[in-house]
């Protein structure tokens, strides 16, 4: 074997020979080579699959360096095993794994496999050197393929978590027949308010509502921008039959919007969430009434008969008429 040189065909590559007679001990290297490295971590793969995984990757390495002759990594028999490498690359992103760690798993089976071709071919430092060309050019790509398939995961995942986000962020929150509310907390940018609003809307078909309370108690700072994408959202709701309370006005955003020149007078505002369920009610004609004063009616009336019950709708009624004429 040591007086042959690389002049053979691509066919007949030494690499792919010493991957089919040695396939056991060059697994069993690797598996040791990964778990004494420092970055492996056994709480992201157990050792089984850790084993499992490596085999079926130098099982279909071998097959496919003897079905392509030798060729480059982008002939077709080698499509297998890029699947197969794309679904480790999601799956380790997916798990938590670090692109240097994801890369450093294939990339080390060079380590392994350089002192058993230098062994197999001792004498013959062109041939190793051809070899080891071939197979580092392999390793690479395949490095390549785990890396840029690892990262396009990340950014699935990445942008799963904002699309998950901005739907937790824009709550819309059925608190009493016919009345919805919307806190809004943080910043508001323009593909976040087009989803506030469109969440909105659409509670405000499926509900009936008529009131939509719009909370900013969370809401940083106001700036034009904001107070703009809050006026689009007020008139749209206006133009589905629902009247708008903005709510949580705190004494520096109310500075910043009068310095800024915002129009909020077809806006009905209140200090806290709280007056505004309270003028929501009212506006829907029911007001709260204290259980001591229910109290007293059942007192005066001891049968509870339905004329306490019509006198307590007629107390709470004409309370809250008074109060949208006031």
């Amino acid at each position: 074997m040591a007086d042959q040189n690389d002049s053979a065909p691509a066919g007949e590559r030494r690499i792919s020979t010493l991957l089919a007679t040695r396939r056991d001990e060059i697994l069993n290297l690797w598996i040791k080579e990964r778990l004494e490295a420092d970055e492996f971590r056994d709480e992201l793969i157990s050792k089984k699959d850790l084993r499992q995984q490596s085999q079926q990757v130098l099982d279909m390495l071998m097959q496919a360096v003897q079905d392509s002759a030798g060729s480059d990594f982008d002939h077709t028999a080698f499509d297998d095993l890029r699947h197969y490498l794309n679904e480790i690359s999601h799956m380790r992103a997916v798990k938590g794994y670090t692109p240097l760690e994801n890369a450093t798993y294939i990339l080390s089976l060079r380590n392994v496999v350089t002192p058993l071709l230098a062994e197999e071919l001792e004498g013959n430092a062109e041939a190793i050197i051809a070899e080891m060309s071939y197979f580092t050019r392999l390793l690479d790509k395949l490095g390549l393929v785990m890396v840029e398939n690892f990262i396009r995961s990340r950014e699935e995942i990445i942008r799963q978590q904002r699309a998950d986000m901005l739907e937790l962020s824009t709550p819309v929150i059925k608190v009493w027949d016919k009345i919805l509310t919307l806190p809004i907390i943080g910043t508001l940018d323009s593909r976040r308010a087009q989803m506030m609003m469109e969440a909105l809307l659409q509670k405000v078909v499926e509900t009936g509502s008529t009131i939509a309370i719009l909370d900013i108690t969370g809401v940083r700072t106001m700036d034009t921008l904001v107070a703009n994408h809050l006026i689009k959202t007020v008139t749209a709701a206006r133009l589905m039959g629902a009247r708008c309370i903005l709510t949580g006005v705190s004494p520096a955003i109310a500075q910043t919007m009068v310095q800024l020149g915002i129009d909020l007078t077809q806006i009905t505002t209140r200090a806290q969430m709280s007056d505004g369920i309270n003028l929501a009610l009212e506006m829907i004609g029911r007001t709260v009434v204290p259980t001591k004063t229910l109290a007293r009616l059942q007192n005066g009336n001891g049968d509870g008969s339905q004329k306490t019950v019509k006198q307590t709708e007629q107390i709470i009624t004409s309370g809250a008429e008074k109060k949208q004429e006031g």
